[in-house]
């Protein structure tokens, strides 16, 4: 696969769509990318160097919630976020594994080895969508803006994790079968992740999407919130259509 960039079209954006609906057609664009597409036939090798790369990502989540406890002003999110944020480190005796463990036991049941993981390191692209990503949400923080925080956590850590893992999962799925494995890291992260629309998400949902959701959209009728909502998650979807960009093998 080549680390070239191709530029995506300009989106003509619907204002007077519903949060949900822009939502949607954004997603739609994540799952339209070639590489998401075409995963079932990706050369193994290729796979993992994406995954590889893709783990850089997650490890940002932590850095990404302990900005936004900084910046949120709202007690009750506050409680909320914090509560998402310790489940990456179940276990206060130090006897569980962290999602982060998690992750490195479930890439080397796909095959991969811990030196080759160790050895890893990000790619000029990678990086430069770190430091992209690491921006967007300490501009949000500054701007001291929770709507802008909130979309960030919401799409960035939740959403966008759970879609791009329902297309891993498609292949991985037989892969772990194939090796006599259970997925420890992206089984769970597809479910408990998983998009739950504004106009449903509660306080009580079963997921983080919906949780964090309820307390956004008790935020969007406010002036501005909902051209901030609309700007920030084009701005997510960017940077994640960037990160795979890398990964779209040269055609003759």
């Amino acid at each position: 696969m080549a680390d070239g960039a191709p530029r995506h079209g300009t989106q003509v954006r619907d204002r007077a769509a519903t949060p949900d609906a822009a939502e949607a057609r954004l997603l739609a664009r994540l799952t339209a990318h070639p590489v998401l597409r075409e995963l079932e036939s990706t050369p193994q090798a290729e796979f993992m160097r994406m995954l590889l790369q893709r783990r850089f990502l997650s490890l940002m989540f932590t850095a990404m919630y302990d900005i936004a406890i900084d910046a949120l002003t709202d007690p009750t999110t506050i409680k909320l976020v914090r509560e998402i944020l310790r489940e990456e480190y179940p276990d206060p005796s130090g006897d569980t594994p962290s999602h982060r463990e998690d992750l490195i036991a479930d890439l080397v049941a796909l095959g991969a080895t811990r030196a080759q993981i160790l050895a890893c390191r990000p790619t000029a692209v990678t990086a430069s969508v770190m430091a992209e990503t690491l921006a967007l949400m300490c501009d949000a923080a500054a701007d001291m803006s929770d709507v802008k925080v909130l979309t960030i956590l919401r799409l960035w850590g939740e959403i966008i994790v759970s879609v791009e893992y329902g297309e891993y999962w498609k292949r991985m799925d037989t892969q772990f079968a194939g090796a006599g494995a259970r997925s420890r890291f992206y089984v769970g992260h597809l479910h408990h992740d998983g998009r739950e629309p504004l106009a449903t998400a509660s306080d009580s949902s079963d997921t983080h999407s919906g949780r964090l959701g309820a307390c956004l959209k008790r935020l969007l009728d406010g002036d501005g919130a909902l051209e901030q909502f609309l700007d920030v998650e084009e701005q997510v979807l960017a940077l994640r259509l960037r990160f795979y960009d890398q990964f779209v093998r040269n055609r003759p």
